[in-house]
């Protein structure tokens, strides 16, 4: 999927990419990428999918703790790990966080913000999402996996 989208609009494209993921066969955890520049809205649309998925929790950037996890009674996921790897300095600082363990449960969604700071960690098996700012009320959305 390409398009474009007026953040008024970002709970529809958030209700859309769960639905894009939950078909989708993961052989482990899902894992979401979010790519994009700074202001582009990976931290927007990670609270909108926390809210299609009914957490009640306010959903802020994980820039300096660099993980959260949220507990969810969604269908097809019991956590959501929210992570945001910018201040990471290689792969390797993900893998001491416990990445291998967040990727083996399958009851994971794993959305990770800035995937280009940690490219070892990530394998064929991941859905990408490509967040691009137009201005400031719309942007561009593209999903890959």
């Amino acid at each position: 999927m390409k398009r474009k989208f007026n953040l008024k609009e970002i709970n529809e494209v958030a209700q859309y990419l769960v639905t894009d993921i939950n078909k989708k066969n993961f052989k482990n955890a899902k894992v979401v990428t979010f790519a994009g520049d700074l202001g582009a809205g990976k931290t927007t649309l990670t609270q909108a999918i926390a809210k299609v998925l009914g957490i009640k929790e306010k959903i802020i950037s994980p820039t300096f703790v660099i993980m959260k996890k949220y507990k969810i009674t969604h269908n097809n996921f019991k956590q959501l790990v929210h992570i945001d790897a910018y201040r990471l300095e290689e792969s390797g600082d993900l893998i001491k966080l416990g990445w291998n363990d967040l990727l083996e449960d399958k009851d994971n969604l794993i959305i990770l913000e800035w995937p280009e700071r940690v490219p070892e960690c990530l394998n064929s098996d991941i859905y990408k999402v490509i967040l691009s700012h137009e201005d400031e009320e719309n942007r561009s959305i593209e999903t890959l996996l």
